[in-house]
């Protein structure tokens, strides 16, 4: 698959790293393509990978990972005009309940999915917790949107969990905002959650 990340700091550096790691084509966006910092995301994929501005990197992907400062996201949306049936991951970490909505409504003719934004970052890349995966969960409209979006977490060791609906979603950021006030207190940024069901 063709990703690209608009945004290459802690969620979209790592996230753009590991995907490349699994074979994916992947640009790396940034309004300095050429800086060390970009430089040093090329070195981390052995140069697998490609870097660019944002225009080239939403012209480039397939699947569009939106991992910028919200407010600078926006104007990202608004300038771009149609996705043309692409696939935009929404990791933005606003927890205003809007962020969901906003994006479907800024993003048009994409097929938005809501996914990495209630797990700490520095476990994305060590998503297993004695050998058992935290649980990332996800939510959108376009049911294979979903599956593809899910595929790509089951990739980087995690297990998807899909969200059926906005509403449910937001319910479950306002509970896992008060777990997440509990176990920082004691496990800081090293901690997940892993939802245990019975698929049968």
């Amino acid at each position: 698959m063709k990703i690209a990340t608009i945004g290459a700091g802690n969620i979209g550096g790592t996230l753009g790293t590991l995907w490349a790691a699994q074979g994916h084509q992947v640009m790396f966006s940034s309004r300095h393509p050429e800086s060390a910092k970009m430089q040093a995301l090329l070195q981390a994929t052995h140069h697998t990978a490609k870097t660019g501005t944002v225009n080239e990197a939403i012209a480039f992907g397939d699947i569009i990972l939106l991992a910028a400062p919200a407010a600078e996201t926006d104007i990202i949306l608004q300038q771009t005009g149609d996705f043309q049936n692409k696939i935009i991951i929404n990791s933005l970490n606003r927890m205003d309940k809007s962020s969901l909505r906003e994006v479907v409504k800024l993003a048009a003719g994409a097929r938005v999915v809501r996914a990495f934004h209630l797990a700490p970052w520095e476990i994305l890349s060590q998503p297993r917790f004695d050998n058992i995966p935290a649980s990332s969960f996800i939510t959108g409209t376009d049911e294979a949107a979903v599956n593809i979006v899910a595929l790509l977490i089951r990739e980087i060791g995690f297990d998807p969990v899909v969200i059926k609906t906005e509403a449910d979603m937001l319910d479950l950021e306002a509970g896992l905002g008060l777990l997440w006030k509990v176990f920082s207190r004691e496990y800081n940024r090293d901690f997940g959650i892993r939802l245990l069901r019975r698929t049968e």
